[in-house]
C-alpha cells in the first residue's frame, strides 16, 4: 500500500503521541509533552525574536523509536516583507509537517533550486538552500498543516504579521539528528 501523505500525518502523530517503550521519558510509556511545556517553549522562542534574531527553532523533543527517530520543534519567525526573489530550503532526508499555532503568512513550496548549495546544519543534518523557481504560494493561519515531504524546497513567501509560531513534527529515517528525551 502506498503511503499518502494523510497516512504519514496520521502516522507521525500517532508515533509522537504514543511512543512505545523506546521513549526514554516514561520507561514503557508514551513521551508526553504537557501544554505548558509548549507555551514555555513558545514563549522562549518570542523572547529570543524579541532579542533580534530573526528565526527561533527550539527542539523540544528528538527521540528514538526504533527504525527512525521523531522530533518536535518549537519554530517562531520575523515579520518577512515579500521578496525580489523566493529563496528556499529542503531537508534531504527528513520529511516535516508544519502546524501553525499563531501568526498568517504566504509559504513557498515546490518548485526547482537554481544553484542549490548543500550543507550540513548541525541541527539538522544535510541541507540544501538557493533561489527557488516554479514555486506554489500558499497562505496558511493558525490551525492549518502543511506536509513537506524530504527534499521538498520550502521557505516563506511573506509572513504578514508581526510574528508566526507553529510546531513543527520532523521523520528522521537517517537519525541525523541528535536526540532530546527532555527539557
Amino acid at each position: 500500500m502506498k503511503t499518502t501523505p494523510v497516512r504519514k500525518l496520521l502516522t507521525l502523530i500517532a508515533a509522537i503521541v504514543s511512543v512505545n517503550a523506546f521513549a526514554d521519558d516514561h520507561e514503557g510509556g508514551s513521551t508526553i509533552i504537557s501544554k505548558a511545556e509548549v507555551s514555555a517553549t513558545l514563549q522562549q522562542g518570542l523572547e529570543r525574536l524579541a532579542e533580534g534574531r530573526t528565526i527561533s527553532d527550539i527542539v523540544m523533543r528528538h527521540i528514538d523509536v526504533g527504525e527512525e527517530n521523531l522530533g518536535v520543534s518549537v519554530v517562531q519567525r520575523s515579520k518577512k516583507e515579500v521578496g525580489d526573489i523566493e529563496t528556499g530550503i529542503a531537508h534531504p532526508t527528513m520529511d516535516e509537517i508544519y502546524y501553525i499555532v499563531s501568526g498568517e503568512g504566504t509559504m513557498v513550496t515546490g518548485g526547482e533550486f537554481v544553484d542549490m548549495k548543500s550543507s550540513n546544519s548541525a541541527l539538522l543534518g544535510p541541507m540544501e538552500r538557493g533561489e527557488v523557481l516554479g514555486v506554489v504560494l500558499q497562505k496558511v493561519e493558525p490551525g492549518d498543516i502543511a506536509i513537506i515531504p524530504k527534499g521538498m524546497p520550502h521557505g516563506w513567501h511573506e509572513i504578514t504579521t508581526d510574528t508566526i509560531s507553529y510546531i513543527i513534527f520532523r521523520g528522521d529515517p537517517d537519525k541525523v539528528m541528535d536526540i532530546k528525551s527532555g527539557i
